[in-house]
């Protein structure tokens, strides 16, 4: 494989326990879709545990960055810590008009505009572990190709780049995504209309235009020079998508089955409702301490 450059990491993150973000919510909501706590509660601390397993897994990551809404910033972060960048959405020139936002889709069209991001980085979602080893290859093929996850057999179709589907793919698309910063620019290049349309959308809904979709449509319909489609039976066999369910015996069996058999990408879903099982929220913190159960880099001392 040929010498890479640094490659840096990029979560999205919302706190939604904090008081003032629930207010600023139902300040803009304007249907119950809007307040759907999936999109923004954390009862697992999901974020310090993919930090976690970043930093035991893939050391090789140069610096992680933080993309969340100001004020927002965990308390138990480390904020010295020489590696860890916090951007808040008003620092990559989105339109003032635009935010606040809630809409993850739209959050995601300013990643490349990070201060200082490498050209190549690995975005992640604040449910995506590392349950295993990650290296440069697992990313890219030994020609330098980005690898692209997230297709059934290689090529997507362009009309799956939108919110509402009838078949889900989401056993192969949640996971980390390989971002080259010039052909995420160039994406939304070749689509003005429909990225001015998404960024009006301040909560999601079903006819958004989904950038980490469209990007793998990108990549693989113009940019094959560059990049090597992923099928899912060579993806699989690395991953394991749990949906955290209030069904506990079936997430303790997914639970037993992950550290039988530790998987590279792994994401945990919540996919509660309205009234999470506490006795299920006892099991993934469960999980989750027996998979990382030492304080990383990224945490204070103290916390």
């Amino acid at each position: 494989m040929p010498a890479l450059p640094p490659i840096d990491a990029v979560y999205t993150w919302v706190d939604g326990s904090r008081p003032d973000y629930r207010v600023l919510l139902e300040r803009y909501s304007g249907r119950p879709r809007d307040l759907n706590p999936e999109r923004f509660r954390d009862p697992f601390d999901l974020l310090r545990h993919s930090l976690r397993s970043l930093a035991l897994h893939a050391p090789w990551v140069r610096n992680v960055y933080l993309f969340t809404c100001r004020p927002q910033i965990p308390n138990w972060l480390r904020l010295e810590h020489p590696r860890l960048r916090i951007v808040h959405h008003d620092e990559v020139g989105a339109d003032p008009a635009a935010l606040p936002t809630f809409n993850s889709n739209v959050i995601e069209t300013y990643l490349h505009l990070l201060p200082g991001i490498s050209d190549r980085f690995i975005y992640l979602n604040d449910d995506y572990l590392f349950g295993a080893p990650v290296g440069p290859e697992d990313f890219f093929t030994p020609s330098g190709r980005i690898k692209v996850f997230g297709t059934l057999v290689g090529l997507p179709l362009r009309s799956r780049v939108y919110e509402r589907q009838r078949i889900s793919f989401g056993l192969v698309e949640h996971g980390p995504t390989l971002v080259d910063r010039t052909e995420w620019a160039a994406m939304q290049a070749d689509a003005p209309a429909e990225f001015s349309r998404l960024r009006t959308h301040r909560f999601r809904q079903p006819d958004d235009l989904r950038p980490d979709r469209l990007y793998r449509w990108h990549l693989l319909a113009r940019r094959r020079a560059i990049a090597s489609a992923v099928p899912f039976w060579r993806y699989l066999p690395d991953a394991a998508f749990i949906k955290i369910t209030r069904d506990l015996p079936r997430f303790e069996r997914a639970a037993a089955r992950l550290l039988r058999s530790p998987r590279k990408f792994i994401c945990l879903n919540d996919d509660q409702g309205d009234d999470p099982d506490p006795a299920v929220i006892a099991a993934v913190r469960a999980l989750l301490a027996a998979l990382h159960p030492e304080p990383g880099p990224f945490e204070r001392a103290d916390s």
